[in-house]
């Protein structure tokens, strides 16, 4: 009977703290939506303040990215309406260097465009529709 309450005592607490950190460790964004990066193109791109941004896809998932300067801030927008309204996803800073993106995003066979901003800067350019 001891032993049985020994077992049954390591295997609660093995689950406990298996539940704890299933709890506490989130799953990244691109797993989430089912994306990679790999054979991807640039299907579009735009320019503000010698910045320049691209919309980057892989035939189902887009992301931005932004040549530019640390602070300077890039993101995608996903339209479920052809673009009459959207939801902004993925906003990222470049931290250092001199480019960034954001992560990739399922398009779910909707419009994406990609956007950024010069951090010194108020004006924001998106790339077209894509």
């Amino acid at each position: 009977m001891r032993t049985r309450n020994a077992v049954l005592g390591a295997l609660a607490a093995a689950g406990l703290t298996g539940a704890m950190l299933t709890a506490v460790t989130p799953a990244p964004a691109q797993a989430a939506e089912g994306c990679n990066t790999n054979n991807a193109r640039t299907v579009a791109s735009a320019s503000t303040h010698s910045r320049g941004i691209e919309l980057r896809y892989n035939g189902t998932c887009a992301w931005g990215r932004i040549f530019g300067s640390p602070g300077d801030l890039v993101w995608v927008d996903r339209s479920l309406d052809r673009g009459r309204t959207w939801k902004q996803l993925g906003v990222t800073k470049i931290s250092t260097g001199g480019s960034n993106h954001t992560d990739a995003f399922n398009n779910q066979g909707n419009l994406m465009r990609a956007c950024g901003k010069a951090s010194n800067y108020s004006e924001v350019a998106c790339t077209t529709w894509w």
